[in-house]
């Protein structure tokens, strides 16, 4: 027996058919429109030579009416009549993706019309070609692969790529602004990261040189994204280096597909709530800390973004199309203490004449060569961009062209190429914000497909002259580039299909010296590597994939060997079940090796100086100097007071440096400094404490091993995972899809952010007073001299009632390398291989498909820990933080009306707090709970006109997503989008 719901379809299937017959009668003098509706060509289900029966077609007027109606016959074909115009034909049926395609019809003709849908399964498993190299299957790939949408990415405003990707649970974003984002897969974010690797149209997408992922800069119009492919998990069997967290791949629209344009004008309004900081630093130059309360924020402030596309079809076998992006707003406000302190003495420095031996304007002169031209004026330069603070404004364009020729089926050549121009922005980096000036982005590819072999050249540009950094006005000049060329073939062998292929990269850094120094003529790098992957079907329900990959790299001694093996069993149609071990790796970026520039100074007193220096090992390491003992050496800024060069090492000894702070305390105090210099400590009186700089906290902490801990540093070595990963994935009937992944990884040579390895030279408060008790000293004398020297973490009483504060004490010297540059002595941060490092994970996913209009989406991640303890128990053990939270939430719930052209959305995401440590970035992230609305129009009374309105945080609860980062307020934008 049938159910009420079945005799309602069946009765309007009737009724509707009747009336279509009925109109040749009525409309004699009309035109019509024509055609078949057949299933998409890429539909594994159904041949694509049957037609799909009892579809609904409407022809709705320009106002949005219906104007005629008639279901497909058995074979899936259709006619209608209706009076000469404009209409737009929409196709509708249970079970499958509404169509609507525009038709204008003449009097007495037919308009005739090829109609594909798309299964609404299709949704839940669409074609991918980013996990495997080649297309297939989501669920038939040995990997866990989300995919948004054609439509998904249509619907949702966006500035960046970011914003449609932040909903895959997986997936961790460091939201440093309203376009700032550094995303990477499954933890072990950073800033300025790069650590998974971003494609577009199979192109690396990144900085080339920084190795980078600086989404802004991509050219991409949000307008012109066919899709984003997410590849949890390893990918560098296929993908060389830098995969191992995972990839990202955003495929753009070809004008052949896809002709005609778009275009889209976004208003918004982002707001942020009055905040109050109290800042700790010496604003008026007495040397004391200074409490300075900044006040920001509580303002509205408008955003613009413009976007365009237009595809033009010439004939069936070329397209050619154009996009664009104008984006100008102001950002969220941020206070960072180190730019104040800065800018502070930067005034003193303007107010002193911009005299370099003034000891405000040395602050500026680090590393300048005062011999050669150009040096006054560089420093005068920092000097004024400090000042300048950070400017807030945000504007960028971009273009991007491309043309497609298919001559054949088989056969498609593509030529790309495009432009970003970041006119003004903040971006963090590690050494603290950089104030980005007419940064430029270029960039060309030329890539072709004939049956299954690919082939592909492109070449990227950094193009920047003007960005400097904030905290020490040094510009960062980068006119880098990437070149690379690969080749991928695909060929069947009995029941196996290889696909195997060539890669080619050669990264040429340009700094102009500004980021990589004197490195700056040595520091290409030049990667080579091959692969070849199998897929073997074991029966009908189990494939084995298999694939093995070996990379070369000119700056390694060894080649790095990536293997990859997948079990997928398939018990039924639209199950995977995978069980997958992958060897993943990343290579030494050309900052690990090459960089080479000052982050900024620490002031002394008498105008002295340390250089806090950021250098990278290059491909000989770092190596200290080391007395006929093996005793590690040091430099002293304090050389001059007893004689001697600050670029003279010096032995580490306590009979030294108790000579040396003899010497600089009689500068200030010669009385007290003579009765230093009388006295002739050993080691066995007075032991020398090996403290190490904490850059974000500005204390120094005790260094394990002490001196005799100290090696040389070796070069930066690849990054090794092994991942042992089980995953599900499946479809339940039509409508719900659930996914599982659980992975353990085991992360070898794990490499740092920056971090300071040369130690400073301290003598130990406790001897210092006993010994000077011990000499004749009364215990005030005692007491101060061993504060003032040694140092103190808490307030001392004295003998005589008074108390002394703490004092960081006197760090007579610095243990750095001999490699270290600048023009004083270096307290150097550069990257190491920190030891092994052991987690797991699990990620999870369901969408449920209530009906043709709703939709649900939920998304689960957890990894077992935050923070990793590598060489535990070693003299080099080290804490490594995750960056990113262990526990994140996504949900979803959607709605489209097709008929009303209405769309709607809520989105929320949960992220728990987590340590943070990148750069000179220390401290810790609160747990927030964000929610997003969208809403979306077809207007009715213009074809092809939309409006839509998002608003991301909606209950504007400011929250921050790393330190260092400005908090987040309500951000609204308002998107007209016409169709043509």
């Amino acid at each position: 027996m049938q159910t009420p719901r079945a005799v309602v379809r069946w009765t309007l299937m009737v009724t509707l058919a009747l009336f279509g017959a009925w109109q040749p009668a009525s409309a004699q003098q009309s035109g019509s429109i024509a055609g078949v509706v057949r299933p998409a060509e890429a539909q594994p289900v159904v041949s694509t030579t049957d037609g799909i029966a009892a579809v609904q077609v409407d022809a709705l007027r320009a106002d949005g009416g219906v104007q005629a109606t008639v279901l497909t016959n058995e074979d899936g074909a259709f006619r209608l009549f209706v009076p000469p115009g404009s209409y737009t034909v929409v196709f509708t049926v249970p079970g499958w993706e509404t169509q609507r395609i525009p038709v204008t019809v003449a009097a007495g003709e037919t308009a005739s019309l090829e109609v594909q849908l798309a299964e609404r399964a299709f949704d839940l498993n669409p074609i991918t070609v980013t996990a495997s190299r080649t297309e297939e299957k989501a669920l038939d790939a040995p990997a866990a692969v989300e995919v948004q949408s054609t439509r998904d990415i249509e619907e949702q405003p966006a500035i960046t790529m970011a914003d449609h990707v932040r909903s895959v649970a997986a997936v961790d974003v460091i939201k440093s602004g309203l376009q700032g984002n550094y995303v990477v897969v499954r933890g072990f974010n950073n800033i300025f990261s790069g650590a998974t690797l971003t494609l577009t149209d199979n192109r690396i997408a990144g900085v080339p040189s920084l190795r980078a992922n600086v989404l802004h800069l991509n050219p991409t119009s949000n307008l012109d994204i066919e899709r984003i492919e997410v590849v949890l998990g390893p990918g560098s069997a296929l993908y060389g280096p830098n995969a191992a967290n995972g990839v990202i791949h955003t495929i753009t629209k070809s004008p052949i597909d896809y002709p005609g344009g778009m275009l889209s004008a976004g208003f918004g309004m982002r707001q942020q709530q009055e905040q109050t900081e109290g800042l700790f630093f010496d604003q008026d130059g007495d040397g004391a800390p200074d409490s300075v309360s900044a006040t920001f924020g509580g303002s509205s402030e408008p955003v613009y973004n413009l976007e365009g596309r237009y595809a033009l079809r010439l004939g069936e076998t070329v397209g050619i199309k154009a996009s664009g992006i104008f984006f100008m707003g102001e950002e969220f406000e941020f206070a960072d203490p180190e730019e104040f302190e800065q800018q502070a003495i930067a005034d003193r420095c303007i107010a002193a004449g911009y005299q370099r031996t003034n000891p405000n304007c040395a602050n500026f002169a680090q590393g300048l060569n005062f011999g050669q031209p150009g040096a006054l004026e560089t420093m005068i330069e920092s000097v004024d961009n400090v000042a300048a603070g950070r400017d807030n404004g945000l504007e960028r364009y971009a273009f991007d062209l491309r043309a497609d020729w298919r001559p054949s089926e088989d056969l498609s050549f593509i030529a790309s190429g495009g432009r970003t121009t970041a006119i003004t922005s903040v971006d963090l980096t590690g050494l603290g914000g950089g104030q980005v000036v007419d940064w430029g982005y270029n960039y060309g590819q030329v890539r072709t497909l004939w049956r299954d072999l690919f082939a592909q050249v492109f070449f990227n540009q950094s193009d920047n002259t003007e960005t400097y950094l904030l905290r020490s006005g040094r510009p960062l000049v980068d006119r880098s580039s990437l070149l690379v060329a690969q080749v991928q073939n695909m060929t069947l062998w009995a029941d196996t299909r290889f696909v195997y292929g060539v890669d080619f990269l050669r990264t040429m850094p340009n700094t102009e010296g500004t980021i990589n120094g004197r490195n700056e003529d040595d520091d290409d790098v030049m990667e080579l590597g091959g692969y070849v992957q199998s897929e073997t079907p074991l029966g009908d329900h189990f494939e084995l994939t298999l694939a093995a990959r070996l990379d070369g790299h000119s700056r390694l001694d060894e080649p790095v060997f990536s293997p990859r093996a997948a079990v997928v069993w398939q018990p039924t149609q639209g199950q995977n079940i995978r069980a997958t071990y992958n060897r993943a790796f990343s290579t030494p970026t050309t900052l690990n090796l090459f960089l080479d520039i000052s982050g900024g100074t620490i002031p002394l007193p008498a105008g002295l100086q340390y250089d806090v220096r950021a250098q990278g090992t290059t491909d000989e390491g770092l190596h200290f100097a080391f007395d006929e003992n093996g005793v590690p050496m040091h430099r002293s800024p304090f050389a001059l007071f007893f004689g001697g060069s600050d670029q003279t090492f010096y032995p580490t000894t306590t009979e030294r440096v108790w000579d040396e702070v003899a010497a600089v305390v009689s500068a200030s105090n010669p009385s007290a400094g003579a009765f230093l210099a009388s006295l002739e400590p050993t080691e066995s009186d007075v032991a020398i404490d090996i403290r190490t700089l904490n850059t974000a906290t500005s204390t120094f902490a005790s260094t394990p091993g002490g001196v005799g801990g100290i090696e040389n540093i070796p070069q930066v070595l690849p990054t090794i995972t092994n991942t042992f990963e089980v995953g599900y994935k499946g479809l339940i009937g039509e409508n719900l899809l659930l996914g599982a992944n659980a992975y353990y990884s085991l992360i070898d040579d794990f490499t740092s952010a920056l971090r300071v390895v040369t130690p400073n030279v301290f003598l130990n408060p406790a001897d210092i007073e006993a010994y000077l008790l011990a000499n004749g000293a009364d215990c005030v004398t005692a007491t101060t001299l061993a504060v003032n020297i040694g140092g103190a973490n808490e307030p001392v009483d004295v003998c005589d009632g008074s108390t002394l504060a703490p004092r960081p004490g006197l760090p007579i010297g610095v243990i750095t390398a001999q490699e270290a540059g600048g023009t004083f002595p270096a307290l150097m941060l550069t990257y190491q291989n920190l030891g092994r490092v052991e987690l797991f994970g699990i990620d999870m996913s369901a969408t449920v498909i209530v009906d043709d209009r709703w939709e649900i989406d939920a998304g689960l991640a957890f990894i077992s820990d935050d923070e990793f303890v590598a060489n535990e128990g070693e003299v080099t053990e080290e804490t490594i933080p995750l960056n990113a939270p262990t526990q994140k939430a996504t949900g979803s719930v959607r709605y489209r009306n097709d008929d009303f052209g209405v769309t709607g959305r809520v989105r929320g995401r949960y992220v728990n707090g987590f340590p943070a440590n990148s750069g000179v970035y220390s401290g810790d992230v609160e747990s927030y709970t964000s929610f997003d609305v969208t809403a979306g129009y077809r207007l009715p009374f213009a074809e092809g006109l939309s409006l839509t309105v998002d608003v991301q945080n909606v209950l504007n609860t400011d929250y921050q997503t790393f330190v260092g980062a400005p908090a987040l307020g309500r951000f609204t934008l308002l998107r007209l989008m016409y169709e043509f």
